[in-house]
């Protein structure tokens, strides 16, 4: 659960919703609105929010009329209402409709129903916050201002030991149905906050394992592979490695820990963010995300408009901000931004999940510093179990007209996706100006449920990126991790090089492994200083780099 924290102690900038959206399109507090001032601001994007409700009449969520929005009391209803500003669609996952006989059971005509804790209101705001006049800033006001919202409201009733929220179920219910609802109400984004402690009530919290729940994350994202599933890391980083929580820990997620700014500018990983690896030794979480937010509170009830807000600590309210800033990327590639630089309609890309991700984790900077309870250690690069691939910063990940490093995107769809023993071959003409990242992301299929303690590896489909520089030197994805060997348990992998050799280089995509189906999507994401780049696609036996 959210913690209020005393910022000042901590020596560090808060990381309000005006130095968090700040920050996650330029890199730092300070460092101006580049995403922005191009008229970015989350236009055309739905998010979904699953927690414990929200505050609706919040200056920073309301209909200037005050009307509340459309209420779903099963989750087999859709009631929407797109023309709204901002809650489309609120969904009772606690309705006394579905649980006629449960203890505090919510029904939409009790005010105090909406939100009885806070937490949702306040991971609200950091999605998709607006107070005012629409996308003008105002204080406490989100990246994604101009993104909508559906409403999961799971309720909370605290002391159970799954998720504090009853809506969600103790065992956790089947989440499937729940994103399938949310998706078919718009939602392309689906922000979430919490983590599942399955059931155990003695010794070191569940984390880390790939739980039922995961399962059901990835089985639905690869059955509508344009849903974004994000899911903070958890507060738990002081029980060590594999302290991140479950299910946002499946494959399929863009899981967020939490770092902030310190006096020198450089970010912090907190040292009670929930780390990586998972138990069968996949890199989570993905990002890490700004962590002390400013935002929207609760005054408990509905029809006493309040403009409540404060500042609050935890990986809770470092995933939002981040859900926002893959809306920000959906809408850059839904406008027609890619390739040129320039808004062109006919250029238009509906991105994948994996697209997207991608596009994130290629824009990443290095945390360098991890404040762990012992003292701060510096970490050299990315990947890694602290912070994943690193803080997103939207203008290092999208090109725009004029910039130095350029954009190449490829999303592939399954149909059209490598069979065992496939390759893809691109070469790029690259210069010596730009940092060289690349990015490999692809939806997996789901794999199979595993208890608290398990090593079972989940991955099911197996990629590989092959990097080979123009002397020939060859490179594989994660190589980080696992020096001259190929990466076998993640379906991200990533390539980074500060100051590439300018000539011909060959990025290759090989599918080393199908566990099934005959075919696997993909998105690859390459940024640099990029000067052309020729395709060739062919079937032939996967061979080693070197």
């Amino acid at each position: 659960m959210a913690f209020v924290l005393a910022l000042g102690a901590l020596g560090m900038a808060a990381q309000t919703n005006e130095s968090g959206q700040v920050s996650l399109q330029s890199g730092a507090p300070n460092g101006g609105t580049p995403i922005h001032d191009r008229g970015l601001y989350g236009q055309g994007q739905i998010i979904a929010i699953m927690d414990t409700g929200l505050d609706w009449d919040s200056c920073y969520f309301a209909e200037a009329d005050g009307s509340p929005p459309p209420v779903n009391l099963s989750i087999n209803e859709r009631n929407v209402d797109t023309k709204r500003r901002k809650v489309i669609a609120y969904d009772f996952l606690y309705s006394c409709v579905e649980f006629p006989s449960a203890p505090l059971c919510e029904s939409p005509l009790d005010a105090s129903a909406y939100d009885n804790q806070g937490h949702g209101t306040h991971a609200a705001a950091g999605a998709a916050a607006d107070r005012g006049v629409p996308l003008a800033h105002d204080y406490g006001d989100s990246l994604a201002r101009a993104a909508k919202l559906v409403i999961q409201d799971g309720g909370y009733v605290g002391g159970d030991n799954c998720t504090h929220r009853p809506g969600f179920g103790c065992p956790l219910r089947d989440l499937r149905p729940v994103l399938r609802q949310a998706y078919e109400q718009g939602g392309r984004i689906h922000s979430n906050s919490w983590g599942d402690l399955q059931g155990v009530t003695s010794g070191t919290s569940p984390t880390g394992n790939y739980s039922t729940g995961a399962r059901d994350i990835d089985a639905f994202v690869w059955e509508k592979p344009d849903m974004v599933v994000v899911f903070n890391s958890g507060n738990a980083g002081s029980l060590g490695t594999m302290s991140q929580s479950s299910p946002g820990n499946a494959k399929n997620t863009i899981q967020v820990g939490g770092a902030l700014f310190g006096s020198t500018g450089l970010n912090h990983v907190v040292s009670y963010s929930g780390t990586g690896p998972t138990r069968d030794l996949r890199v989570k979480p993905d990002l890490v995300g700004p962590i002390h937010v400013y935002g929207a509170d609760t005054d408990l009830s509905v029809g006493t408009a309040n403009c409540n807000g404060s500042f609050q600590g935890g990986t809770s309210f470092a995933s939002p901000p981040v859900a926002a800033a893959a809306a920000i990327v959906r809408q850059y590639y839904l406008e027609g931004w890619y390739p040129t630089g320039a808004r062109v309609a006919a250029n238009a890309i509906a991105p994948s999940a994996a697209l997207v991700k991608a596009t994130l984790v290629a824009g990443t900077r290095l945390a360098p510093i991890w404040d762990t309870a012992n003292g701060t250690v510096k970490i050299a690069g990315v990947p890694s179990y602290e912070q994943g691939f690193g803080f997103p910063v939207l203008d290092d990940a999208l090109y725009f007209a004029g910039d130095d490093s350029r954009l190449f995107a490829r999303d592939v769809v399954l149909a059209n996706g490598l069979q065992t023993g496939d390759s893809t071959e691109l070469f790029f003409e690259v210069g010596s100006s730009a940092e060289l990242r690349i990015a490999l992301v692809w939806t997996d299929p789901p794999g199979t449920p595993a208890g608290v303690s398990s090593t079972t590896p989940q991955l099911v489909n197996d990629l590989d990126l092959v990097v080979f520089e123009p002397s020939g030197t060859g490179h594989y994805g994660n190589e980080r991790l696992h020096p001259g060997a190929r990466e076998t348990r993640n379906n991200a992998e990533v390539f980074r090089m500060s100051s590439p050799t300018a000539g011909r280089w060959k990025v290759r995509v090989e599918a080393t492994r199908l566990g099934l189906g005959p075919r696997q999507s993909y998105a690859l994401v390459v940024l640099g200083d990029l000067r052309e780049s020729v395709e060739q696609t062919r079937r032939r036996p996967v061979r080693p780099a070197r």
